[in-house]
């Protein structure tokens, strides 16, 4: 091993659990566990100048690519190191879209990081497409791109003196918990993980969803859901949700989501192994906001508890 990526190696090993340092790859997207992150921060201030508890950041993710990513503070002195839980966007959507559920998180004592998906927000296009326009090559890019960058996310935080990398969460909405759960089964130093509206099975989701974006792909002719599988099978959350276990994990689904349908749901809640639990909630893809946000932050509150401090022998 080079130099520079021995002392990297060491950085990360000494401020997180114990990690290999061994580049791994999905669909084609490098992830460099010692790699430089390259990390660049600044504080956000208001309409007065004022310094704000939010802050840009920017870092270097799967394959090197440049994450764009918003870091939300707790405004109260942290006694000891504090927990922190990765949000992640919906398609279509980026990173600003959670400051509201960041917020709640930040009453409650988390700092909380919100990146973009690959292909969103102040991301390029991904094969030079808009996310609309993706075919389903591109579309494994985006989810294996976005697993990689949220792996390089958890790196990050075992950089902050201030994380304790022992409670790292993650709750991911609608694609943003398509690709969590996902991330979900490559990263071990998630302690706990909330799914809203999440499902799995590509196959079953674009030959089946009312989102206009499977609607394009079927009206394009993309109707075979055994070749769907079969394209996006590396980047699928339902044969690799299992490897989550013994994490807990909280599935929130709409009763008449037909976003992602309940077969989507079903899957990826059955192929999970406890500790798991699932509430189906009166509604449709988005069900009651608040409901969701305050069953998350109560779930997390038990799954990111303070672990105990190791028993010492008795001299």
């Amino acid at each position: 091993m080079q130099y520079s990526r021995f002392v990297a190696f060491m950085a990360v090993s000494c401020l997180s659990l114990p990690l290999l340092a061994q580049v791994t790859t999905l669909a084609g997207v490098s992830y460099d566990p010692v790699a430089p992150l390259q990390t660049r921060l600044t504080q956000r201030k208001d309409a007065e100048g004022k310094p704000l508890s939010l802050y840009n950041l920017t870092f270097s993710g799967g394959g090197e690519a440049s994450v764009p990513a918003l870091v939300s503070v707790p405004v109260a002195a942290a006694n000891g190191k504090r927990p922190a839980v990765i949000l992640l966007h919906g398609l279509g959507g980026d990173k600003n879209q959670l400051q509201a559920l960041a917020m709640l998180l930040n009453g409650k004592g988390y700092l909380t990081v919100a990146i973009d998906v690959a292909g969103h927000g102040d991301r390029p296009r991904v094969n030079g497409k808009p996310i609309a326009e993706q075919d389903l090559a591109g579309m494994r890019t985006v989810a294996a791109q976005t697993v990689q960058d949220l792996r390089r996310t958890v790196d990050y935080l075992a950089t902050r003196p201030d994380v304790d990398v022992r409670r790292i969460g993650f709750v991911g909405v609608s694609l943003g918990g398509v690709l969590g759960a996902r991330f979900l089964a490559d990263e071990p130093r998630v302690a706990a993980a909330a799914l809203w509206v999440a499902g799995g099975d590509w196959g079953t989701l674009i030959t089946t969803s009312a989102h206009p974006f499977a609607k394009r792909f079927r009206d394009s002719g993309e109707t075979d859901a055994a070749k769907i599988r079969t394209a996006l099978a590396d980047v699928d959350p339902v044969p690799a949700i299992s490897r989550a276990a013994p994490r807990p994990l909280l599935f929130l689904t709409g009763a008449t989501d037909d976003v992602v349908p309940r077969a989507c749901s079903d899957a990826l809640f059955a192929a999970a192994k406890e500790p798991k639990q699932r509430v189906i909630l009166p509604g449709g893809h988005i069900p009651n906001l608040f409901d969701m946000a305050s069953r998350t932050i109560t779930f997390l509150e038990k799954g990111l508890s303070k672990p105990p401090m190791p028993s010492r022998s008795k001299l």
